[in-house]
């Protein structure tokens, strides 16, 4: 090509691509004399020494980057000429930068940034031993572009910088290439660079985006000092001090990059205990409350963290999430930082906020500012207190700032002032097992706000709600330290019932609950629990109630929902329908409550059972009822004064969740929907009346299968009413003459069920149930085994046809419906492999046999069922969600295993197909197939199955069967390793390019 054509950028590329495609057909075995070529292009000029440099940075891509080279024989010839030629590259990329940085014309910073885009590609898969003999120039050369702003040369510099710094390699040959980054060169310029783009502020977007990116250079180079450090590297206080001005920069997202860091760094046994890294982190611990606050939205204007989010964030969303995993980074240093070098430091700032802000100005605290310190005090004096780290004095000052809150308290005339409070006091509550005395005072001052009438006031309502909360957080917690002061508290409870709403009456009956695990015998905590249900048993019992679970339209008449809606608050607040729903929502939290909060003294017996028994029958049939609400015929009796959107759909807040979480957050996220004591009527307020009784029905639903309260939840597992009596009374329930049906009760209308309600029963419900029953109750639950199992795997098997359609159908980008879809399946698989894993007992530490349901060897001996779940688990193989086929393969292994001999020839066969296609469609993990190979020899079909393999011959089948008699004979059949080797050979043709992560 001639001169002037090598100016124009995209023919330059173009002829690179050129040459790359030669490349990958001919070098090296046609073409050795390719880089003494491409030294001639260089030489002619700086423009045409481009070229080189373009064509290696896309043949480093295409073969070891994204591997787009198919030929599995002619990459791996490939990348060996390449790893042949490193040396030379890196002496010509080392060559061409100095003389760049001699010369300064336009054509060399072209060249610069094609010899630093290659150098990029290259640095991070080579090995240190390779990079040694050039790191040290090389980094030298690089980091003198950090001040050439010329066609934005200093950011493709910090750019490749960060790829030096994000390289991972064996951690024992990173020393040099981490320490080499600390050397005084680079680090100095690194800084110097850093330093001179934070001075231009928000305003400058090219200059920000350069901070950011140095930034990254020096997150990455922390993150990995922490994987290799044996000793302190050169220059590291200068290195803390740039990630401290980081970390306070009003950014978030550079605070985010630094905190990485301290985090990664605070327990390492090395760093942790240096003593410029130990005062580094004292300042970062006294900085850290204020960074807490949530300010900076990028919708906002009013605080300089919105210029540089308005630069980051989409929107306020965006923000949101990167913030919260900047607080939750925060406030795992602090908890590292809580131990008794630092324990004092963070004590008087807990302290010191207290005396100076709350108790001396609290109209003047922000809001941001109260929800920072509460996440803060609670996190410190929490974690010392649960690590013995305070002493007498500590709690003597702690002491001496509650009693100074319950005066404040005393004074307090606002709700939300009031609320704030009680978050801050919450966090006090260390003190209560010191000092059970403080309780006297406190139960004085919670008095007046719970003893308040009951109206339509939210906030009002709220500060009852925080009360009771409050009180049942110090009944669970430090039930032992009040054992004296339980009288007192009972009467309380029993004081200050005539003030309370229906759904406050029912979280205080928890409260009288967690009193009855303080009984001295398991009579007097049956006629204690006994006495507390009265009301709610009464209620459930009368024949009103007893005929609204009869039928669909008994049920939506007697709640209001085939009548016209009310059209405003004040017709809300007459309705007697809103009543019935008030009423029976509270009976039913009230029963949730008691038995979320109960411990029984003479376990396996649970106290309550007996006054609980006489409305098992109604509890029962209530789910049977809430499902079958859901069968089409019955949208049409909804009066229309709900709206055009069916009472039965999926709630806007669900929706947005399964949209956006994941895993535990997700179901955090759907507790926190409704909050389960906010009265219906309140709800009016904000909802419409489709709105609400699409709320109504959650509740209702949430309350047989409901949520624990949230503090109780962090320490039990999520349970429902009917999954409590599972686990907690199993002997009684289990032993119930009546068991069969009310099994039978869970199974009904499973196929109504919507994909959004059905993960919930099958987490909360059918699993705990299902894993608590004993041997000799397997065929009480046989059926409903069978139907949850065989409705999971259709339902299944359709939702991922239907995605595998949407994907054929659709080139577009993906509805919000859509994606809906699509999360809901990999959420319901996800459900089931659980589900799975249970029943056989796998734990989730190292995927070994834990602890296996009880009736796992009933279903293991029963064909109709054993099928049905083989089918089941061997189908998530094959479904596009690889967390959950990781998850499954360890159930599959087991059932093989268990399975042996009772193995029909067409169950292995579908087993084996199955696996098949699971490495098919996610790649190399031989763990599928492996368990399979002891049935090979009892079932010569499978021979066929593999010979339709491509490529696999009768000759390598057979083979195969020679290798495992083999390997039986001489007892190394139980090396996986080797079974593997064998399967990855034998199955190679047919193993996708994608690994599992």
């Amino acid at each position: 090509m001639k001169s002037d054509a090598m100016l124009r950028n995209e023919l330059r590329c173009a002829a690179a691509r050129c040459v790359v495609l030669m490349m990958e057909h001919e070098w090296p075995q046609n073409w050795p004399e390719l880089f003494d070529q491409l030294e001639d292009i260089a030489s002619v000029s700086a423009t045409h020494a481009q070229i080189p440099f373009i064509t290696l940075q896309l043949l480093v891509e295409n073969v070891v980057t994204l591997v787009t080279v198919e030929n599995i024989s002619r990459r791996k010839d490939l990348n060996n000429a390449i790893a042949s030629n490193v040396p030379r590259i890196l002496h010509i990329i080392h060559l061409a930068l100095r003389e760049c940085s001699v010369e300064i014309t336009d054509e060399s910073y072209s060249l610069v940034r094609s010899a630093l885009d290659l150098f990029s590609e290259l640095v991070e898969w080579l090995p240190a031993n390779v990079l040694e003999p050039y790191i040290n120039d090389l980094l030298y050369t690089v980091c003198s572009f950090l001040e050439t702003p010329q066609h934005c040369i200093y950011e493709v510099a910090a750019k490749c910088l960060w790829r030096i710094a994000s390289r991972k390699q064996a951690k024992n040959e990173e020393n040099l290439v981490v320490f080499a980054l600390f050397g005084d060169v680079p680090m100095r310029s690194i800084l110097r660079a850093a330093n001179q783009a934070a001075s231009v502020g928000a305003g400058n977007v090219e200059h920000y985006r350069f901070l950011k990116t140095l930034c990254n250079v020096l997150s990455a180079l922390g993150i990995h000092l922490a994987d290799v450090c044996t000793q302190r590297p050169p220059n590291f206080g200068m290195y803390l001090a740039a990630i401290e001005a980081f970390f306070s920069h009003p950014s978030v997202y550079l605070r985010n990059e630094a905190v990485a860091v301290f985090a990664s760094l605070i327990n390492h046994e090395k760093i942790g205990d240096d003593e410029i890294f130990s005062e580094c982190i004292c300042r970062v611990i006294i900085s850290t409350p204020n960074l807490l606050e949530k300010v900076g939205y990028p919708s906002q204007n009013g605080h300089e963290t919105c210029r540089f989010s308005q630069h980051d964030y989409d929107d306020d969303n965006d923000f949101s999430h990167e913030f919260t995993q900047f607080r939750d980074r925060c406030l795992k240093v602090i908890r590292s930082c809580c131990t008794e070098k630092h324990v004092d430091l963070l004590i008087s700032i807990v302290e010191k906020w207290f005396i100076s802000r709350c108790l001396n100005c609290p109209d003047l605290v922000r809001q941001t500012e109260w929800d920072a310190m509460q996440r803060f005090s609670k996190l410190v004096l929490w974690e010392c207190h649960s690590r013995k780290l305070l002493n007498p004095n500590s709690y003597k000052r702690l002491n001496s700032l509650f009693d100074g809150m319950l005066t404040l308290m005393a004074k307090c005339t606002s709700p939300l002032l009031m609320n704030n409070l009680l978050s801050i006091l919450s966090t006090l509550l260390v003190t209560v097992g010191r000092y059970p005395q403080l309780l006297v005072s406190l139960l004085s001052q919670l008095r007046r706000p719970l003893s308040d009438h009951v109206d339509d006031d939210i906030d009002e309502k709220s500060v009852k709600r925080h009360c009771i909360a409050l009180l049942l957080r110090i009944v669970t917690i430090f039930a032992d330290d009040i054992k004296g002061q339980a009288g007192t508290i009972l009467e309380f409870c029993v004081s200050i019932r005539p003030f309370l709403s229906l759904m406050q009456l029912a979280s205080c009956m928890q409260i009288i609950a967690a009193l009855s695990n303080l009984c001295v015998d398991f009579a007097t905590q049956n006629n204690f629990l006994s006495s507390a249900l009265s009301d709610s048993l009464h209620y459930f019992l009368q024949t009103e109630i007893q005929e609204v679970f009869q039928s669909d339209i008994a049920f939506l008449t007697f709640f209001g929902f085939t009548s016209p809606a009310p059209a405003n608050v004040a017709e809300a607040a007459k309705s007697s329908y809103m009543l019935n729903r008030r009423r029976f929502r509270a009976h039913l939290s009230t029963l949730e409550g008691i038995m979320a909060q109960t411990q029984s003294i003479a376990p396996p017996f649970h106290p309550a059972y007996s006054a609980f028994r006489p409305v098992l029958p109604a509890i029962f049939l209530l789910v049977k009822r809430l499902n079958s609400l859901y069968d089409p015929k019955n949208a049409s009796v909804i009066h229309i004064s709900y709206g055009p959107v069916s009472i039965f759909e999926i709630t806007n807040s669900e929706r947005q969740q399964l949209l956006t979480c994941e895993a535990f957050l997700f179901w955090i996220a759907a507790f926190l929907t409704v909050d389960s004591c906010l009265s219906s009527t309140a709800r009016i307020l904000s909802d419409d009346p489709g709105t609400h009784a699409r709320a109504f029905l959650f509740d209702v639903t949430e309350k047989v299968q409901v949520f624990t309260p949230f503090h109780v939840l962090l320490i039990s597992e999520q349970q429902t009413l009917i999954g409590y009596f599972a686990s907690k009374a199993a002997k009684q329930l289990f032993s119930d003459s009546e068991i069969g049906s009310w099994a039978l009760f869970l199974s009904c209308h499973l196929t109504y069920i919507p994909d959004f309600r059905l993960r919930f029963w099958l987490r909360r419900t059918w699993k705990p149930f299902l894993c608590a029953c004993p041997e000799a109750a397997y065929h009480s639950v046989r059926q409903l085994l069978l139907i949850v199992i065989e409705e999971l795997g259709k339902r299944l098997q359709s939702r991922w046809k239907q995605l595998a359609a949407l994907e054929c159908s659709e080139d577009d980008e993906p509805s919000q419906e859509q994606l809906l879809v699509e999360h809901m399946a990999c959420i319901l698989t996800r459900e089931c492999t659980i589900l799975l894993r249970d029943l056989f007992g796998i734990s989730d530490v190292g995927d070994k046999i834990d602890e296996a349901s009880c009736i796992r060897n009933c279903f293991l001996k029963d064909e109709g069922v054993i099928g049905k779940i083989v089918e089941c688990m061997f189908l998530c193989l094959t479904y596009h969600d690889a967390t959950s086929v990781v998850r499954i393969i360890p159930v599959c292994r087991n059932v093989t295993e268990s399975l042996n001999e009772r193995c029909s020839e067409g169950i292995a066969v579908f087993m084996l197909v199955q696996s098949i296609r699971s490495l098919q469609i996610h790649g190399a993990d031989e763990l599928a197939v492996t368990h399979l190979l002891s049935l090979r020899e009892r079932f010569s079909s499978l021979s066929q199955v593999l010979q339709q393999v491509p490529e696999c011959s009768v000759e390598e089948v057979e083979r195969l069967d020679r290798r495992i008699a083999s390997m039986k004979y001489n007892k190394d059949f139980a090396n996986e390793k080797m079974k593997r080797e064998i399967m990855k050979k034998l199955l190679r043709t047919v193993i996708a390019a994608s690994f599992f992560p």
